[in-house]
């Protein structure tokens, strides 16, 4: 019996990580055997009960379980040993005396405590998958099925988990699995990310359009497929809804074309019908006008129709059905009607049967009117439903108010070959009446030498001209040409003795002015001799000037008169074929971008800025060539095209002369504004060879122009090209800069001249980037300017400075001047104010420690509110310090009208100074003036005792720079100061 006790012992041992016996109470008899994982285990249950050692939550079961004298298996409970969890799954026997009394339990375990951690992490897992905004779904690539979706997924697609994992990949992203195969294998063989867009139909029936990124990776040897998707339907909605509007101005783009070409009413309204059809957005459009029975005949029709128009019925009574439908009503009322449902619409029921056949969702009828009397209806019929929104419906009454004023001048003209007619008939009343009409009559004889020109004539000028053109032919006067062509076509009339109209001509008078004449006329014959002609001119000076004003506007920018982007390129265009053909023809291209420009539209508002913009036009014309092209892209942005330029150096001089013109001040409502420019340049033919390149890379030197420093011209080239994108990417990192812990402030001390004592410190910011390390201020402070990323980081700078300088506080440093600088983004926020207050309330530092640097620029671009804000500002004890003084556009005399406490003289009047007389000079001066004026005079950049002693002697107050102490992190500054306090003498005092 020993020996099987024993064995059972042994193989107990061997299979489990702790056994043991213990007695009712949980107290340890012995332990027989444990693994190394579980040694604390062991030492634990040999010094304490295993009742005590059982956590509170799971100690009332585990009692009950060993009062009951009954074996038990895989108990999972938690013992604390040595403050540390362990988790110990227990499978326990009872061994009984011979009385049948409990002697003892014996008992094995095993380690759960790995189980468990794994157990966390996926629950970890499972919980970050939850958090998700993105849905994402796991995906086996054997069996081609979910293994796990989060919340976000099923809340976004209307299903349950459950529901999710059940219907799988296929059914979701609406794709076979031989589909699903091919993509998931290639996503393997690739190992590259892959993107798709699906529209799949929620459980309601909604449709949505999914997103999906995916990648291939594996998990404990099986092939996993990880997708993220996002709800793209506003997006595709968005997008959608562009490309609609984009044929929507294609179709009123294209019906005004048709207006112009056409020679008749007819076929006005067959081109305007089939100029709609092609933009692909109707299905049917016709237009119908009103028999004398009041039946509704078509006249025009395009698109998908098979039944002939006329056996349709619509009619103007309103007794029937058939009278109370869109068309009718618009008739009868004389305004658009709609039915944006036009299958269930009540008005139009006699005509479902259509709908459905051709399947129309939506229609709109739109009257047609000529002399404001309505004489025809046109219909626009499509498939979608909702189809006719407000800026549709503004587009097609446009549309037919365009065709109303065409019929309107078929009108005029059917009225004037009616009197022409009358004319011809009774020449002698004709002349009479002549001058009370803006029409001309005009004889010719048979040398085809004007004769006769009658009408009212105004202006002496012209008058002039018409004694001139008597006696002579037309085209022998100057000033005269045909609108278009040649004089060919109308001397071959004359010479065909055959009757001609609409001839039109344009007249320059000796001032300049032009008119536009269209004439008519027939030979005249004595007794079968040719005698000559005689007609009728008429002056279309408006309708012309009318028809080329509209072709400006659709090829011109409004605002400045330039050619617009639609233009240049197609100007781009033409230009580049021609340097394709011939080399001595490659040409350069300009991008300018005028600097700082939003600061005008923000401070003054857009009114200025467009006047400006306009003035900007105006300045860019004048160093360039008549052959030279300047069109406005948008904004702020001007592209120049210099023709037949394709040396560098060329192009770069014609860059500087533009920047020039910059130099002078810009006069408006007794403003001036000084603007400067960014330009960009890249030729034709050497750094690009299509429109595409050419273009985008005069654009990529146009903000490397900006980079370094704006006002410049920078030239394209393979490295800025590799720049601008190193600096998108360092823009995208700035981003995350803040957030991820990346950004510090550096502080540097200011000093006095004359003790050596800091009066206080400057708050630098520094970037220390994980791959990049330190990256220079001059790289990135820019580039959040341009990202409006300067505002957040300036928020943080100033919060975190005062935070410092209460922290010194509290160290028992003598009490310090905090400067913060002041980004233009951020003086001109509404919120300024109120975030000053929350960073002193929040910090605890007294308002006069705290000391804002700003630009002159910054102050002199609008000064009045400017200096309003910083006495507001002032008023709560804040002080001001004018940064970088002399480099903007301030005069010495300007200072006073200032309310700044410190002046900072620019480290570029300093650098120079022990062997500059001007930077001397110059020097002498602010300090003077500052002095006058009470303020505080800070001289930056300070690097050598020549340099500082030169300051000294004329009285200059603090200096800051390399020379007394470099920038410094917070502990090193007080390290520092600390050691500067100890010494008796400070460098910048001997």
């Amino acid at each position: 019996m020993t020996n099987t006790l024993d064995v059972s012992h042994s193989l107990l041992s061997l299979s489990a990580d702790l056994f043991w016996s213990m007695a009712q109470d949980g107290q340890c008899l012995q332990i027989f055997n444990y693994a190394a994982k579980t040694e604390r285990a062991a030492r634990a249950i040999q010094v304490s009960a295993l009742d005590a050692l059982v956590q509170p939550d799971e100690r009332q079961q585990w009692c009950k379980t060993l009062a009951s004298h009954q074996p038990f298996r895989q108990i999972a409970v938690r013992i604390l040993t040595s403050g540390r969890p362990c988790d110990l799954q227990i499978t326990g026997t009872p061994v009984f005396n011979s009385d049948l009394t409990l002697s003892h339990y014996l008992c094995v375990a095993v380690d759960l405590s790995d189980a468990s951690a794994v157990n966390a992490n996926l629950q970890r897992f499972r919980a970050a998958m939850d958090t998700s905004l993105d849905m994402i779904f796991l995906v086996d690539r054997e069996t081609l099925s979910f293994t796990d979706v989060n919340n976000t997924a099923c809340l976004e697609l209307g299903m349950s988990r459950q529901e999710m994992l059940k219907a799988g990949p296929s059914k979701i992203l609406d794709s076979s699995e031989q589909e699903l195969i091919q993509r998931y294998d290639r996503l393997i063989f690739e190992g590259q990310s892959s993107r798709i867009e699906r529209v799949m139909t929620r459980p309601d029936g909604e449709e949505r359009a999914l997103e999906v990124y995916s990648r291939a990776t594996q998990i404990d040897g099986r092939w996993v497929i990880i997708g993220v998707a996002r709800d793209i339907t506003d997006r595709k909605r968005a997008e959608n809804r562009a490309l609609h509007l984009q044929r929507m101005f294609s179709a009123l783009s294209l019906t005004n074309e048709a207006i112009l070409r056409a020679e008749s009413e007819q076929s006005l309204f067959q081109d305007v019908c089939t100029a709609a059809v092609s933009s692909g957005l109707f299905t049917i459009t016709s237009i119908l006008s009103p028999l004398p029975s009041g039946r509704f005949k078509a006249i025009a029709n395009a698109g998908n129709y098979t039944r002939q128009p006329e056996k349709i019925l619509v009619t103007t009574t309103p007794d029937i059905p058939e009278g109370r439908g869109l068309t009718s009503e618009a008739w009868r009322q004389h305004k658009a009607m709609l039915s944006n449902h036009f299958k269930t619409d009540e008005r139009t029921r006699p005509w479902h049967d259509l709908a459905e056949q051709f399947d129309i969702g939506s229609a709109a009828a739109y009257p047609l009117f000529k002399r404001k009397q309505c004489v025809a209806v046109m219909l626009f019929y499509a498939r979608p439903v909702n189809m006719f929104d407000p800026e549709t419906q503004s587009i097609l009454q446009s549309m037919a108010d365009n065709i109303s004023f065409a019929l309107d001048n078929f009108a005029a003209d059917e009225e004037q070959a009616r009197a022409a007619e009358a004319i011809r008939r009774n020449e002698e009343r004709f002349r009479s009446l002549v001058h009370l009409t803006s029409d001309y009559y005009w004889e010719m004889d048979a040398r085809l030498k004007v004769q006769q020109y009658e009408g009212r004539i105004e202006d002496e000028l012209n008058r002039e001209a018409v004694q001139m053109l008597i006696g002579n032919r037309m085209w022998d006067l100057p000033g005269v040409e045909p609108d278009s062509g040649t004089w060919r076509r109308f001397k071959s009339l004359l010479r065909k003795k055959k009757a001609f109209r609409d001839i039109d001509l344009s007249f320059t008078n000796s001032a300049g002015r032009v008119y536009y004449f269209t004439l008519a006329g027939e030979p005249i014959f004595d007794n079968e001799r040719f005698a000559g002609y005689r007609g009728i001119a008429r002056d279309i000076t408006e309708r012309k000037q009318a028809s080329n004003r509209i072709k400006h506007l659709a090829t011109h920018d409004m605002l400045t008169g330039l050619p617009n982007r639609v233009m240049f390129q197609e100007l781009l265009r033409s230009t580049i074929r021609t340097a394709n053909r011939y080399k001595d023809h490659r040409f350069a291209v300009l991008f300018i971008d005028l600097d700082r420009f939003k600061n005008v539209n923000d401070t003054f508002g857009h009114n200025t800025g467009d006047q400006l913009l306009a003035a900007v036009a105006n300045r860019l014309k004048e160093p360039l060539r008549e052959s030279d092209i300047v069109a406005r892209l948008g904004g702020d942005e001007f592209v120049v095209l210099l023709n037949r330029v394709s040396e560098r150096d060329k192009a770069l001089h014609i860059a500087e002369n533009i920047l020039k013109t910059f130099s002078q001040p810009i006069k408006m409502d007794d403003r001036e504004f000084l603007i400067g420019g960014s330009i960009g340049i890249s030729l034709f033919g050497e750094d690009a060879r299509n429109e595409e390149e050419v273009m985008n890379h005069a654009d990529t030197a146009m903000y490397a122009a900006k980079e370094t420093g704006r006002n410049n011209v920078q030239c394209y080239s393979a490295r800025l090209h590799q720049h601008s994108q190193e600096r998108a990417n360092l823009a995208v990192q700035l981003r995350h800069a803040l957030a991820n812990g990346q950004l510090s402030l550096y502080y540097q001390a200011k000093l006095s001249i004359d003790e050596g004592r800091v009066v206080g410190v400057e708050a630098l910011m520094r970037w220390h980037h994980p791959e990049l390390g330190e990256i220079s201020p001059a790289q990135f402070i820019p580039i959040a300017e341009d990202n409006g990323m300067i505002v957040p980081l300036g928020e943080w700078a100033l919060e975190t400075a005062l935070q410092q300088l209460s922290e010194w506080d509290a160290l028992g440093l003598p009490p310090l001047h905090m400067a913060v600088n002041l980004s233009a983004r951020q003086f001109n926020s509404p919120d300024l104010r109120k975030q000053i207050k929350s960073a002193l309330t929040n910090s605890g530092i007294a308002a006069h420690r705290l000391e804002l640097e700003i630009t002159e620029s910054l102050v002199v671009q609008n000064p009045d509110t400017s200096i309003a804000l910083m006495k507001k500002i002032q008023g709560m004890g804040v002080r001001f310090a004018l940064d970088d003084f002399g480099t903007g556009y301030s005069s010495l005399g300007q200072l006073r009208h200032y309310p700044i406490d410190t002046l900072k003289i620019d480290r570029a009047f300093v650098r120079d100074l022990a062997i500059s007389r001007e930077d001397q000079a110059i020097s002498k001066a602010i300090i003077s003036m500052g002095k006058t004026l009470g303020l505080t005079v800070v001289a930056e950049g300070v690097e050598n005792v020549d340099q500082l002693n030169f300051l000294r002697s004329y009285q200059c107050d603090h200096t800051q720079g390399f020379y007394c102490h470099r920038p410094a992190p917070a502990g090193q500054f007080v390290s520092w100061y600390r050691q500067h306090l100890s010494m008796q003498h400070s460098p910048c005092s001997e």
